[in-house]
């Protein structure tokens, strides 16, 4: 059996060198609040290299959340449809289409990013 897990990067795309920077609290505090939720090393990585960072805003995020539930209540009723405890009550692989597109456009994905979705919050605090 081969390995598991992604596929290695090339050594060339490996990250080996380390920066370290000490801010104030407020200087935190204010990076805090232009990053959005993504981590602090991605963020000022992406800054300092003249790459627009992402960032989703706080109102977005919370809609994410909800849908989220959405979604997962939307899933145990299509799992009691096909079970044959529940009614079909319309096409819902139109609707969670429609719910999951929703979702992508509130943090900002597209379609291509998607295979690699970077959750809003989830990313470590990188240094």
């Amino acid at each position: 059996m081969g390995k598991r897990g992604p596929t290695p990067r090339p050594q060339s795309d490996l990250r080996s060198v380390r920066v370290s920077v000490y801010l104030t609290e407020a200087e935190a505090a204010e990076l805090d609040d232009l990053r959005g939720g993504v981590g602090r090393g991605r963020w000022l990585r992406q800054a300092g290299l003249g790459i627009q960072p992402k960032t989703v805003p706080a109102v977005n995020r919370k809609a994410w959340a909800e849908l989220a539930r959405l979604a997962a209540n939307f899933h145990q009723y299509q799992y009691a449809i096909n079970l044959g405890f529940a009614p079909v009550a319309a096409d819902l692989t139109e609707i969670r289409a429609a719910v999951d597109a929703l979702r992508r456009d509130l943090v900002g994905v597209s379609f291509d990013e998607t295979k690699q979705p970077m959750q809003p919050g989830a990313g470590a605090d990188e240094t």
